[in-house]
């Protein structure tokens, strides 16, 4: 796991995010930047504070190494393992039910995703103040004086952390009421006045009612999303129950895995999946009310299984995805405190080669499950083991074929790609970025003709998307037709000011031209939209050496340098730029320099060094 890169949606909101480069001020962390659109990348700052603060600490620890930010992620999940073993062994009374639910937790192939991909963090931090906060709350019930009151405000403050992380930690408030109606753990004559209860209750409500205003204002009044899933609220519903029995699937029998789901639309109520899927609720809810009834604290872990995972089975609909493994996480660490519980007690029950017996098997079935995992986490190495692993679960999916094509052109194999985006669009022709990268893939083949169709493909269904038009000016430009490529850059700019790339590729159109002072203009706006990015920096400095700016052209290769040492061709470039200004041996050791960092040429070079340094 340690060893796995930044993949799937990891890129794009920590590699790329300038959200998470900076701790100060705090505020930046509830201040919306961006909007939901088609392939958004979760979560826009604003959305979920609490996730993106936590990458930010990591950026500041660890930079861009992911084996850090995969050591936040194991910290928060063994600390969600310990949440659920006290959890079991508060409710079951019995230490060794709480460690077989911890292990139960651990090793869960369905908890996965969450654990592995970044984007599981909103459910990793979630969870751990969700459990905080309800340990919490069950400390202040025991308690008395002093100590009752900083319990309380103890889990006040994990239940706003919970919210922050995910709005799936407003599942707190139904796991206390549940708790609360149960009258579970000391009597206590206060507590149990309805009245009392109610008050109590007060600063959790407002907490949650604070929150969904923030949260309505940052999504613009949207609370999730508003696309119902088959065109109509009744077709969401019956794939809420298919939803549902699919999560059952994963839970007990976690065989079939993958980062993408994809569950067809049910044709009515006597669809296979939703009919299964309404037997197994109701089985479900009718279960937990009869446990609450006469096993209260059973049914109370059952209740938060249900608490947790019915919001999630597409019960409120969200966009792009209907199912998905770390959405588990949250509701099942009361089926995995109530799996442990029940477990020990079967244990307890038994007698001599039956309790080994039944012990071998809760062994084995660990194992099992264990090296479920590892298997798993295998897959998550690369973007082209997801991609094939999406493929190979989701035949239907247009994701995992685009996704395994945007691989195949890192690697250069173009032909492979082609075939892999035009499967995607076979599955899914009105999606524009795949005309867009397979436009690229064309492109890299040689195949202008077919790549300037695909990228105007690409622009006819999407016209308010920019990318099309800066890679159809790449395209242009490398043919000559030098003005309409400015064209394409300048329509990708109206359509995003922001879009650093098209500014940098801008400038190179321009300077082409001649126009070195707007070229210059452009460049410096590419990096101040995005400060790291070294071929602008490289592009400026060519330009200011071209207007005789020899210092600033030399300050533009010393800082790109500093960011990136192995940086040959800046070495060789600051070389010249030196001997312009008449400093012979600073511009010797510059390219000596170009010559240790594997610089070719290394004759012509070592003579030019030579005569740099002749009396």
């Amino acid at each position: 796991m340690f060893a796995n890169s930044f993949v799937w949606s990891d890129p794009s909101f920590i590699v790329k995010s300038e959200a998470i480069r900076s701790l100060w001020p705090p505020s930046r962390f509830f201040t919306p930047q961006g909007k939901i659109t088609e392939g958004a990348i979760y979560p826009l700052t604003g959305q979920r504070p609490g996730m993106v603060l936590s990458l930010a600490l990591d950026y500041s620890l660890w930079k861009l190494t992911p084996w850090g930010y995969h050591l936040t992620n194991f910290a928060l999940h063994l600390l969600c393992v310990f949440g659920v073993a006290i959890l079991a062994w508060k409710a079951s009374r019995n230490k060794w039910a709480g460690y077989l639910a911890g292990a139960l937790f651990a090793v869960h192939p369905g908890h996965a995703e969450a654990v592995i991909a970044f984007l599981g963090r909103s459910d990793l931090l979630a969870t751990v103040f969700v459990l905080a906060g309800f340990l919490m709350y069950w400390r202040h019930r025991e308690a008395k004086g002093w100590r009752r009151a900083a319990w309380y405000a103890g889990s006040l403050a994990s239940y706003l952390a919970a919210c922050f992380s995910k709005e799936t930690g407003l599942v707190l408030l139904g796991v206390l009421i549940v708790y609360e109606g149960l009258d579970l753990g000391t009597r206590d004559s206060k507590i149990q006045n309805l009245k009392s209860k109610i008050l109590g209750f007060l600063p959790f409500l407002m907490v949650a009612l604070i929150y969904w205003s923030y949260r309505g204002k940052v999504l613009g009044g949207q609370a999730a999303g508003t696309e119902w899933w088959g065109g109509s609220a009744f077709t969401n519903f019956l794939m809420m129950l298919e939803a549902y029995a699919h999560y059952l699937r994963l839970l007990f029998f976690p065989r079939s895995l993958s980062p993408l789901h994809t569950i067809p639309a049910p044709k009515g109520l006597l669809d296979g999946g939703a009919l299964w899927g309404t037997g197994l609720l109701a089985a479900t809810v009718g279960v937990v009310f009869w446990a609450l009834r006469w096993h209260p604290r059973k049914g109370f872990l059952g209740a938060w299984f249900l608490l947790g995972l019915v919001p999630v089975a597409n019960i409120i609909p969200i966009p792009g995805v209907i199912l998905a493994e770390r959405w588990l996480y949250l509701p099942s660490v009361g089926a995995c405190a109530l799996g442990g519980w029940g477990a020990w007690a079967l244990y307890r029950r038994t007698g001599g080669w039956t309790r080994w017996a039944w012990a071998g098997l809760m062994v084995l079935a660990l194992g099992l499950w264990g090296a479920r995992t590892w298997v798993w986490t295998q897959a998550w190495r690369d973007e082209e083991g997801i991609a094939r692993t999406i493929i190979a679960t989701s035949p239907n999916s247009y994701l995992g074929q685009n996704n395994l094509g945007n691989v195949l052109i890192e690697q250069g194999r173009f032909e492979e790609a082609v075939q892999a985006f035009r499967e995607a669009i076979r599955l899914k022709p009105n999606f524009a970025r795949t005309y867009v990268q397979l436009g690229n893939a064309l492109g890299a083949q040689g195949k202008l003709g077919e790549a300037e169709q695909a990228f105007r493909q690409g622009i006819a269904l999407r016209p308010d998307l920019p990318e099309p038009h800066n890679n159809l000016g790449n395209l242009l430009g490398s043919q000559g037709r030098s003005a309409e490529a400015e064209g394409e850059y300048r329509e990708a700019l109206r359509l995003d000011p922001g879009y650093a790339e098209a500014h940098n590729n801008l400038g190179n159109m321009l300077g082409f031209q001649e126009k070195t002072g707007e070229a210059e203009g452009e460049y410096r706006e590419a990096i101040r939209l995005q400060p790291d990015y070294l071929g602008a920096h490289f592009n400026l400095a060519l330009t200011l050496e071209e207007q005789g700016k020899l210092p600033e052209a030399e300050a533009e290769y010393r800082l790109l340098l500093r960011r990136s040492p192995g940086l040959t061709r800046a070495y060789y470039q600051l070389g010249f730029n030196l001997f312009r200004q008449n400093r012979r041996e600073e511009a010797a050791e510059a390219l000596e320099a170009f010559l240790d960092h594997g610089g070719e040429g290394r004759a012509e070079v070592e003579a030019i060094i030579r005569r740099l340094r002749e009396p």
